[in-house]
Formats: structure tokens, C-alpha cells, sequence
């Protein structure tokens, strides 16, 4: 290997550091500080972005950011909730399938479980993991215990019913959640875009203006790279 490929291979390994953070986090420190800076600086200028516009978007970037980590931030315990809903659940089916085996037989006590939105999965009978199946596999389990007679027995609609309610709010709310930040995110990923596509031609403009010292200009403007 030529001492010319050996210095060509080192330079592929070098990580260059961008002025512009990837975080959203950190970008949303950088355009704030960028705005501040450029509001000082009204001669730097761009044809097709003014500072005025780029601080509305600077500030609506960081509320939709805020907004998107405090949804985020409830999710896990929604979830965690279904979770230990999921385990009550899984847990006392058996007493349901004892029932049907006490008024049906054994051999007939299959055939009956889909009515009480039990099914077939492999070597044994479960109500789905899907989150939406298992909220309809309960529903049927409600009016399959009241059709069959076990309304009143302790496995019975007093046993099931707050399962299903809680299970039924919990779904509703982890839909809900989900949602707002996915819309959230995509509102967040829109300005990151617009922010990003401004950082750089501001930094571009900066090199232009400050040849010999735009790595201090940078830095007075909030473009502190080594911290990300």
C-alpha cells in the first residue's frame, strides 16, 4: 500500500463534526441562539429567509418539540398499565375454560371458547396479543359469560367487565397518544427542515463575510459544535 492510499484511508476515517446538530435537542438551543445572534447582525442577510421568520419558526419548532416529549413521555405508562392488564387476563382465562369444561365436557369445551373470544394458537388457547383483537375477544367474553349461565359465578361480568372498561380506556388512550405525536413529529420533522436548510446558508453566508475568523463568528452566533 502507497503512503498516498494509506493517508486517503486515515482521511475516510475521520468523523467530521457538522456546525448544525442532528439532535433535537441541541438544535433547538442552536436556532435559538442563532436568532438572538441574528437579530443583533441585520446585515447579515438571505434572499429567501429574513430573521423575523426564521425566529417564528425557530420558536414553534421548540413548542412542537416540547409538546412531542411531554406525549411521548406519558406513553410508557399507558403502556406499562395494558401490560399488567394483559397479565390479569392471560391469568384467569383458565378459570373461564374450567367453567366450560364443568357444563360441557372436556371434548366439548373447545368448540365453545371462540364465543368467549378464546382461539387456537398453536398448542393452546389465548385470547389475541393484538391490543385491538384482544379489546373485541373481551367483549365477547362478556356477553359469552351472561348467554352461557356465568354471569353471576366469581369468574364471572363483575370479574371481566372492569378488565374490559379499563382495557377499552387504556387502548383509547394509547391511540390517542400515539397520534398526537405522530402528528407532532411530522409538524417537528417540517421546521427541522426548513430550520436546517437556513443554519447551513447562514453558515455558508458567515464564511463569506468572516474568512479569516468565521470559527469565532460561529461560535459568537451559537454554533458551539464540539457540544454535539
Amino acid at each position: 500500500m502507497t503512503n498516498e492510499m494509506i493517508l486517503q484511508e486515515d482521511a475516510s476515517k475521520i468523523s467530521k463534526t457538522s456546525n448544525v446538530p442532528t439532535s433535537d435537542i441541541d438544535l433547538g438551543k442552536v436556532v435559538t441562539d442563532v436568532s438572538a445572534a441574528w437579530a443583533l447582525n441585520p446585515a447579515i442577510t438571505l434572499l429567501w429567509m429574513d430573521q423575523t421568520k426564521f425566529n417564528t419558526n425557530a420558536v414553534e419548532y421548540n413548542t412542537e418539540l416540547a409538546l412531542r416529549m411531554q406525549l411521548g413521555g406519558d406513553r410508557p405508562q399507558i403502556t406499562q398499565a395494558l401490560k399488567m392488564l394483559d397479565k390479569k387476563i392471560d391469568e384467569n382465562i383458565s378459570y373461564v375454560k374450567e367453567l366450560l369444561i364443568k357444563k360441557y365436557k372436556k371434548e366439548n369445551a373447545p368448540s365453545y371458547y371462540p364465543a368467549f373470544g378464546i382461539y387456537h394458537k398453536k398448542d393452546k388457547y389465548v385470547m389475541p396479543t393484538d391490543k385491538n383483537n384482544r379489546l373485541a375477544s373481551l367483549k365477547l367474553m362478556l356477553g359469552g359469560l351472561v348467554q352461557h349461565g356465568f354471569g353471576a359465578d366469581e369468574y364471572g361480568t363483575a370479574f371481566w367487565t372492569p378488565i374490559h372498561t379499563q382495557y377499552e380506556i387504556l387502548l383509547g388512550q394509547a391511540t390517542t397518544t400515539d397520534g398526537n405525536v405522530s402528528d407532532k413529529v411530522s409538524n417537528k420533522n417540517s421546521i427541522k427542515k426548513e430550520l436546517d436548510k437556513t443554519l447551513r446558508a447562514l453558515i455558508n453566508v458567515t464564511k463569506g463575510n468572516y474568512p479569516d475568523t468565521y470559527k469565532s463568528v460561529l461560535r459568537t452566533w451559537g454554533f458551539q459544535k464540539e457540544k454535539y
